[in-house]
């Protein structure tokens, strides 16, 4: 499965272009089997989740939330599969990745070193699940020092798109053999090291 792990749509962040049926169709088109919809500080209804899958029925469309843990430093976390609004009152990082795994929710601290201090809580001793590797906002030579990171701490790598609009696409995913059925699946996934990294180039 060709999987996008961070998407913006308009809908929620004022920041994409394009509206959720633009971006999914365009996905559609370029094969992709999965997109998880991770607003900025908003999360999708589930009923919305399900009115717009009724019209994609060959992609598998789950909700998602980018959190902004703290803003100085700014840090950003990706929380896959959940609608629930309770994180966006929250700032504590130990309190909200214990929610999230306690949930079976995979977490994610996104570009983790595009802005100074994008990583402290890692500092601090709080560990997502991954990183984010590649993508549109963290090139190769912050990708580097992710790697460098993720090998000390033991903590997983994943390429994700960081989409605000049509042309961020294909550019960088993850690709699965097993089937994503419902959303926390991509925790199993992630953890068991059940993927693999793509960019346009290929696999990294």
């Amino acid at each position: 499965m060709k999987v996008e792990l961070h998407c913006h749509t308009n809908r929620y962040s004022a920041c994409a272009r394009n509206t959720p049926a633009e971006l999914v169709e365009r996905m559609v088109q370029l094969g992709y089997e999965a997109v998880y919809l991770t607003e900025h500080d908003a999360v999708w209804a589930d009923w919305e989740i399900e009115q717009l899958q009724q019209g994609f029925p060959d992609i598998r469309l789950f909700p998602g939330l980018e959190l902004t843990v703290t803003r100085r430093p700014l840090q950003h976390l990706l929380i896959l599969g959940t609608t629930d609004p309770t994180y966006l009152r929250m700032d504590d990082p130990a309190e909200i990745l214990a929610k999230a795994r306690a949930e079976g929710h995979l977490t994610i601290l996104a570009h983790p070193f595009r802005f100074e201090g994008g990583a402290a809580m890692l500092d601090d001793g709080h560990r997502p699940d991954a990183l984010e590797y590649l993508s549109r906002n963290h090139p190769a030579e912050l990708a580097a020092v992710a790697k460098q990171v993720a090998d000390r701490l033991d903590l997983r790598l994943v390429n994700a798109g960081d989409t605000h609009a049509l042309d961020h696409l294909n550019r960088f995913w993850i690709e699965t053999d097993w089937p994503i059925t419902r959303a926390d699946r991509i925790r199993e996934i992630i953890l068991n090291k059940a993927y693999v990294n793509w960019t346009s180039e290929g696999d990294v």
